[in-house]
């Protein structure tokens, strides 16, 4: 059985064999004595509730230090304020920082880097929770707790006080747009603090409130706890360190159960016992009665009945703490709703795009029903399962969860830092809900779903997308796709950045690859300086617009379709320029290889040969690492100067970019700007003829003809060309697109060949090739589009 109690009081807790994890009393002490401005280092900051309590050390004047495994915008938002901040978690980092207490939240493993580090150096750190929950005892704390729409209530409550003056401290695990940030201190501790207490780790007796909001309880988090009983007895003991009154769901009967017969509990909901009762007047929002008195009428943004119950919690707190009912109505209307909670990101005459995070059967339930009684119109659904061991436990829940969705699709399962398990996976919870009478599809991926939902989308629709997990990300790609058929950014491009800079519109791609395939791009922009790319990034960013970068165009497929969004290239002679400098050679990552290797060849300097057999620039050569001749471009860098997708440059050496076979996982999601490539002094005649040698090697093996370059990674086993000519695939042909008859790893465009030609192609020796070898091929071409 799993404790379900997260700290204990009087002796600190281990996190690990050597680390002491602070307690409440530890950290109370900890905030006492600590200097104004001391660093304090969050180990997965970009989380939604680290990036709120980073918030709120920044209020408090301590310096923040962070790491996450990818920046995002809660991270951009922190830098903005002046938070310094590591993507990747890695002990060096953590010791330039020097910190003096370290926060971790319940998503980092106990063998991160960094922890081991605090450990060796006995550094004290704290859970997010513990800290959090000590922050706001010296306020009038107002815990927010419940499975689900604790988000939801808390925004709302944060911006009805704010909105009714009251100018609240508040933390809530999402963006609020009214709300800026998702975390303040305010201005006094004489305010209420208004803040979102999680169950799911055992946190919630954490916190000492002087009032509570507990929404709701269920089945939940049994991953955490021994079973259900023992989350009753958390909610139990969270209601005896509230200090005032307790607002509970009298819909909720275990809720009434265990709060019920408390002196200090005050119910609320549609049940006809409940002392704060609502009624929902048909197009006049609802009516709420204290007992028999009727209170008033009250408005919400927000659609159905649950969010209409928060709204009810809102509303019984504020007139409990002496707020006039006509000034609660009219700042409860203000509430506009927090990030992917029933967030509307498209609405035209023909759809009506929502992402919404959803990820458990009830709120599922709960919300494609508003939408549907709201909204009307078919209701295209996609769904992202959360974590195994939810999907496992709730799996007849899920099957019989999406009554209202008219066509639904699947996907894979999000992890959340869980192990899988085994038969738990999104194909099987699509089964379960097909066998249940409902239809569903499966989706491998989020790029399959994306594709899926698009061509099954027709005017009228309603499209959901669910789940706390990445989906969010192609619900925002359908959106920006929509948003892009019905608005022209081009004009805007074209008036915001310097007059150097070129804009394309419905600019057709394929002669911008050397496979000389694929459809036209929405927007293309050849940037003629780096303030132009960080203005068109940032502007794309606010704009909700997709981005591809585009090099020279070689190890690439792009579909038919073309890409949606926007295409950027930087053949700029600004952004392609190669001086040298010593042994140095300083290049735009726009620099064609071949001209880096002219220029070492004429300064005298050996070691890049290699870089005249392969084809393209050098950004897309520093992104995949490529390589030839048995030497890689990792081999020759010195240092990279990159810019994020916000516009913020940063510079890294070598080593530091992590450089792996055919990866460098930093540029992944970053642009690589500047390059410094460094040679060793040589002949210029020898260098020439090693030159030489390599242009003779690449037209004896490889074909002169339209190709991508190798379409898969060698494997251990053999190099990919050996295994496609062990197979006899050599000559294949599909269409335009053959493979080459020089070279097993090419495949050639003959003048008519299609990217589904190639495409078919690919699939069709993978298959062939794993029948007959038991080798499953892995693509080092990337294909992208629509």
């Amino acid at each position: 059985m799993k404790n379900v109690q997260s700290t204990v009081e009087d002796k600190p807790e281990q996190h690990g064999p050597l680390v002491t994890r602070l307690n409440g009393k530890e950290i109370e002490e900890w905030l006492a004595n600590a200097p104004v401005g001391a660093p304090v280092y969050l180990v997965g900051i970009g989380g939604c509730g680290m990036s709120g309590l980073a918030h709120l050390l920044l209020d408090l004047g301590f310096t923040v230090f962070g790491s996450d495994l990818q920046t995002n915008s809660a991270i951009r938002q922190l830098r903005e304020r002046g938070a310094l901040t590591f993507e990747g978690h890695a002990p060096e980092q953590m010791r330039s920082a020097r910190p003096t207490l370290i926060v971790y939240s319940s998503a980092i493993r106990l063998d991160n880097p960094e922890m081991a580090l605090a450990e060796q150096q006995e550094i004290p750190i704290v859970r997010r929770a513990v800290l959090l929950a000590n922050l706001i005892r010296r306020w009038r704390g107002v815990c927010v707790a419940g499975m689900h729409g604790k988000t939801t209530t808390t925004a709302m409550l944060a911006q009805t006080l704010d909105a009714l003056g009251a100018a609240p401290g508040y933390a809530v695990g999402a963006i609020v747009p009214q709300l800026g940030r998702p975390a303040r201190m305010g201005d006094s501790a004489k305010r209420f603090f208004v803040v979102e207490t999680d169950e799911s780790d055992g946190t919630l007796r954490e916190f000492h409130a002087e009032q509570s909001i507990v929404l709701n309880i269920n089945e939940e988090h049994l991953d955490y706890y021994a079973n259900f009983d023992a989350v009753c007895d958390e909610f139990i003991a969270f209601a005896g360190q509230t200090a005032g009154t307790i607002f509970y769901c009298a819909d909720d009967p275990r809720l009434a159960e265990l709060y019920g017969d408390r002196d200090n509990a005050i119910s609320y909901g549609f049940n006809p016992t409940a002392e704060y009762r609502v009624e929902i007047q048909p197009d006049k929002g609802f009516v709420v009665w204290q007992h028999e008195q009727r209170l008033g009428e009250f408005h919400i943004r927000l659609f159905g009945e649950k969010n209409i119950s928060n709204a009810v919690a809102v509303v019984a707190f504020l007139h409990q703490n002496g707020f006039q009912v006509d000034e609660i109505a009219r700042a409860l209307f203000t509430y506009r709703g927090a990030n992917r909670r029933q967030q509307e990101l498209f609405a035209d005459e023909h759809y009506r795009i929502f992402d919404d995070y959803g990820h458990h059967p009830q709120e599922i339930r709960a919300t494609l029903l508003a939408i549907k009684e709201q909204c009307g119109g078919r209701l295209v659904v996609a769904f992202q399962p959360h974590r195994y061991s939810r999907t496992q436990h709730l799996l007849s829940e899920f099957s019989s969860c999406f009554e209202a969705a008219d066509l639904l699709w699947v996907t894979e399962v999000f992890a959340a830092s869980e192990t899988p398990i085994a038969d738990v996976n999104g194909q099987r919870l699509a089964a379960a809900i097909a066998e249940a009478g409902q239809p569903a599809a499966y989706a491998a991926t989020l790029d399959v779903l994306r594709k899926k939902v698009r061509m099954a989308m027709r005017t009228g629709d309603v499209v959901v997308f669910l789940g706390a997990g990445d989906i969010t990300r192609v619900a925002h790609q359908v959106a920006a796709d929509l948003k892009m058929k019905g608005t022209s950014h081009v004009e805007a491009f074209r008036e915001m950045l310097s007059a150097d800079s070129r804009v394309f519109e419905n600019e057709r791609l394929a002669p911008r690859t050397t496979l000389r395939v694929g459809g036209p791009a929405d927007i293309l922009i050849e940037p003629a300086s780096e303030s132009d790319l960080a203005t068109a990034l940032r502007y794309c960013s606010a704009s909700g617009l997709p981005i591809f970068m585009l090099g020279r165009g070689s190890n690439l497929v792009i579909r038919d379709g073309g890409i949606r969004g926007v295409v950027i290239a930087l053949k700029n002679d600004t952004m392609s320029s190669i001086e040298v400098n010593g042994q140095e050679l300083h290049c735009g990552t726009g620099a064609r290889l071949k001209h880096i290797a002219n220029e070492a060849r004429d300064a005298k300097l050996g070691g890049l040969e290699f870089l005249e057999g392969i084809p393209g620039c050098l950004g897309g050569a520093l992104r995949m690492n490529a390589g030839a001749m048995g030497s890689a471009t990792f081999d020759v860098v010195q240092r990279v100067r990159f810019m994020s997708y916000d516009g913020q440059i940063e510079e890294r050496s070598a080593a530091e970019m992590r450089a792996e076979y055919r990866s460098c996982p930093v540029l992944k999601d970053h642009i690589a700007l500047h390059a410094v490539l460094r040679g060793v002094p040589a002949n210029s005649v020898a260098v020439q003829k090693r030159m030489e040698e390599c242009r003779q090697h690449r037209i004896t093996t490889q074909p002169r003809a339209s190709t991508a370059g190798c379409m898969f990674k060698n494997t251990e086993e053999s190099p990919a060309g050996k295994l496609v000519d062990e197979c006899g695939l050599k000559g294949l042909r599909m269409g335009g697109a053959r493979v080459s008859e020089v070279h097993g790893n090419f495949f050639i465009n003959d003048g008519t060949a299609s990217a589904r030609d190639m495409i078919d192609l690919l699939e069709h020796v993978r298959t062939r090739v794993r029948e007959a070898r038991g080798v499953d091929l892995e693509l080092e071409v990337q294909i992208v589009g629509e």
